[in-house]
């Protein structure tokens, strides 16, 4: 059984407002304090996919998560779960929500391969003068975003019908004794599925990297 929960981190005490003070801009430690809500020790995989609902109210953290197991009651959270069991059949349509960390490999001197920001390292190629970045970066957002996400839905059973990017940003967070920067992108639009195998996979598994920061959750609302 999986389930679908919406998870929120109230600050009714002063002891929850100086928790939400502490996770609100950090992805890192909200993975953390979200973990705590499964019976599964830290160093297993992450036995969930989560995403922050964009509030800018004070009075509460809310996130949106899946997993294969139902997340238990915890002082000062309020959870609401239910089954997750998505209906997919071939040519079925969604709208779609997703936040990913947009990457690529490139090569590096040695020959191997190294992740990079996509966004970052297309700047870097195209070579654009420090007046024409911004204008450029747009585009590559808005342009070859949602290419990078089409290209990337083959092999995970589905096709991009229409897509935009809504948000895109770079962001900072603390964890594991260092400071870590990685890219958020927010897509939204239409998809269709082509193979319910690898499309279900991806539901529950997510899609691509940064899971632990909030990314990967494919949330789908079917078209009528």
């Amino acid at each position: 059984m999986n389930w679908f929960s919406r998870v929120s981190l109230t600050g009714a005490t002063r002891e929850g407002r100086r928790r939400l003070h502490q996770l609100r801009t950090e992805p890192y430690r909200q993975h953390q304090a979200l973990w705590q809500l499964f019976d599964c020790p830290e160093g297993e995989s992450q036995p969930f996919l989560f995403r922050k609902v964009l509030d800018d109210a004070g009075d509460a953290l809310r996130f949106l998560l899946v997993s294969r197991e139902r997340p238990g009651e915890k002082e000062g959270w309020r959870v609401e779960s239910k089954p997750y069991q998505p209906l997919l059949n071939v040519d079925r349509r969604y709208h779609f929500s997703t936040r990913l960390n947009p990457t690529r490999t490139e090569k590096t001197d040695d020959g191997r391969g190294k992740r990079q920001d996509y966004v970052i390292s297309r700047l870097h190629q195209l070579d654009a003068r420090k007046d024409e970045r911004p204008a450029v970066r747009r585009r590559v957002v808005q342009e070859e975003l949602p290419k990078w996400l089409d290209e990337r839905a083959v092999r995970h059973g589905f096709v991009v019908e229409h897509c935009v990017v809504e948000r895109y940003e770079y962001v900072t967070t603390h964890g594991k004794g260092r400071v870590m920067t990685f890219s958020m992108a927010d897509f939204a639009g239409v998809l269709q599925v082509t193979d319910p195998g690898p499309f279900e996979r991806v539901l529950l598994s997510g899609l691509g990297h940064a899971k632990a920061f909030g990314c990967g959750l494919l949330l789908l609302k079917r078209l009528s």
